[in-house]
């Protein structure tokens, strides 16, 4: 077969195949026993049931491996072998006729807060698992049936530790959340953030149902996207789990989503081969009618709960600058003690007053940021469901907070000292974590328009060689203070104006540098925000408790 990125760019629609497990309980799998370890047991079985799949039409064979991760095997199992070794067995069913998708499901475990694991234990578990799926000859990576966003990213931060296959991510809902409360349109979010090749929806519904997820999922839908239904919503009947949709009215429901998009289709619980025959020939002579994408996307960030969007065709957001222990004494000593009390009471504070995102930095005297930093973040991920800007010099703290958060949250920031933007921007690539990006270069300050337009163009410059999408970029237009640089204020206009207009990037600035040393602060700063506004500043970091700021903030949206 060829790689599977020829499907990717072609403009073909793509059909998977249908589910396993009924169809093995069919074919002799005992009541209790896994049918991952049956299929390896019985490997004539497995094929025969990946034959009848290839010959109803699909083109693309899911391994038996869903429950291929250590906490589902169970002990003694050797999870390397045993994925390699299955995957061989699509291998050998779909020869040069179907592509091969090693199959990733959930571990039953919950990433913490939420359970016992932490994520980085959550991505080595899939790493030993995908080791052995690429060994066996896999052409994508699959994960499908996920409920828990941590869980699916860690899906794919593992697979790209391992390999360079295309990365499908699939969730699963119960209505328009998943069972830990992600929305689809949140899912897609984060998953465009960290790269997907394909993200998609899976199980939990029949045909119908679905396609109100997909409504959700294509707000701000960029890449391609899939969808496998089950045979309907499922029904107890005389004891036994039925599934209403007979193969000819799957395939007219689920041949539909065609028609919204998606490249790839098929079946999931309750479907066989004869749904996919009937599915294939519902798309017999259909090409791939590729959505437009958004024109300009969005820099997002996420929480398991929602996303927040800074873009110039929206609101300006408020990012809540309190949680920062310099000049508060009991925050401050509370950092020290590792106590959190006075942090999460200003989280709430800011929240209530309009903050859509927490700055947060523990930067104090006596404070072990590397250990302070990561736990305040995951208390504050357990009780405020608000995106985070974490703010630290220290890497070894920000790599440990970054590793902590579910989402995508943000770095605040990285600056153009030399080494920062190559050891923190692989990182953000890797964990699909936006970042603000700071035009300094040195210790001198660029007072200047153009000596800051060149600082941020050469970074830019640096993170396209490193990879990194422009979708993760915000700019820091750095305001300073005006009492001691007079030109100060003009210069932060014209970089708003250039982000803007030449590089659509959306733009961030330390709100009260302005008026270091002045009096009536918060009407120099009320009136600098509304004038910075005009020329297209996406977010700033300030004090939401200022009644003057959220005044001026809303009459200037007004205006």
């Amino acid at each position: 077969m060829p790689d599977f990125r020829t499907a990717l760019n072609d403009q073909a629609l793509h059909l998977f195949d249908g589910a396993y497990g009924t169809l093995l309980q069919k074919r002799g799998l005992p009541a209790g026993m896994s049918p991952e370890l049956f299929g390896l047991e019985r490997p004539d079985v497995l094929r025969g049931l990946h034959e009848e799949y290839l010959a109803a039409g699909a083109r693309i064979l899911t391994t038996n491996t869903f429950g291929g991760t250590a906490p589902k095997l169970g002990k003694g199992v050797d999870v390397r072998a045993f994925n390699r070794a299955t995957v061989e067995i699509a291998r050998q069913a779909a020869g040069d006729r179907a592509f091969v998708a090693g199959s990733v499901g959930p571990t039953g475990l919950f990433v913490e807060p939420l359970g016992p694991i932490s994520f980085r234990d959550m991505v080595a578990l899939f790493i030993e698992q995908i080791r052995g799926l690429v060994e066996g000859g896999a052409d994508l990576i699959k994960a499908e049936t996920h409920f828990d966003l941590a869980e699916a990213k860690a899906v794919v931060v593992a697979a790209r530790e391992v390999c360079d296959l295309p990365v499908l991510v699939s969730m699963t809902y119960e209505g328009k959340t998943s069972l830990t409360g992600t929305p689809p349109d949140t899912f897609v979010d984060t998953m465009q953030n960290l790269g997907v090749d394909v993200v998609g929806v899976n199980c939990g519904t029949g045909p119908e149902e679905m396609a109100a997820l997909v409504e959700l999922m294509r707000r701000r839908l960029e890449t391609r996207y899939h969808v496998q239904p089950n045979a309907g919503l499922p029904r107890l009947e005389n004891g036994r789990t039925v599934f209403p949709l007979g193969p000819e009215e799957f395939a007219t429901k689920t041949a539909r989503f065609a028609e919204l998009g998606a490249k790839f289709l098929g079946g999931c619980c309750g479907t066989s081969p004869e749904h996919i025959a009937a599915l294939a020939a519902a798309l017999q002579g259909k090409t791939w009618t590729r959505l437009a994408p958004p024109e300009n996307p969005c820099l997002v960030l996420t929480t398991r709960g929602g996303s927040v969007a800074v873009d110039h065709a929206l609101p300006l957001v408020l990012i809540g600058e309190r949680i920062n222990p310099t000049g508060k004494k009991k925050l401050a000593e509370e950092l020290q003690s590792g106590v959190f009390g006075e942090a999460l009471s200003m989280a709430a504070e800011q929240l209530a007053t309009g903050a859509g995102i927490l700055d947060v930095n523990v930067g104090a005297p006596m404070v072990k940021e590397a250990e302070v930093l990561p736990a305040l973040v995951k208390a504050l991920s357990e009780r405020f469901d608000a995106p985070l800007a974490i703010d630290t010099t220290d890497i070894q703290a920000m790599a440990a907070s970054l590793w902590a958060c579910a989402g995508s949250p943000l770095v605040n920031s990285i600056s153009g000292e030399p080494g920062r933007l190559e050891e923190l921007g692989p990182l953000c690539k890797k964990l699909g974590t936006p970042f603000i990006l700071l035009p300094l270069a040195g210790k001198k300050l660029p007072v200047t328009a153009s000596e800051r337009l060149a600082a941020i163009e050469s970074l830019l410059r640096k993170a396209d060689d490193l990879g990194i999408p422009r979708r993760l970029i915000m700019v820091d237009a750095l305001a300073l203070t005006v009492s001691s640089k007079p030109e100060a204020a003009k210069s932060c206009f014209s970089v708003i104006r250039h982000c803007r207009d030449v590089w659509r990037l959306p733009t961030v600035l330390g709100l009260s540098n302005i008026s270091f040393g002045l009096p009536a602060r918060e009407l120099v700063n009320s009136t600098f925000l509304a004038m910075c506004m005009a020329e297209g500043l996406t977010a700033c970091i300030a004090n939401p408790g200022s009644t003057r700021l959220r005044e001026a903030l809303a009459a200037a949206e007004v205006l």
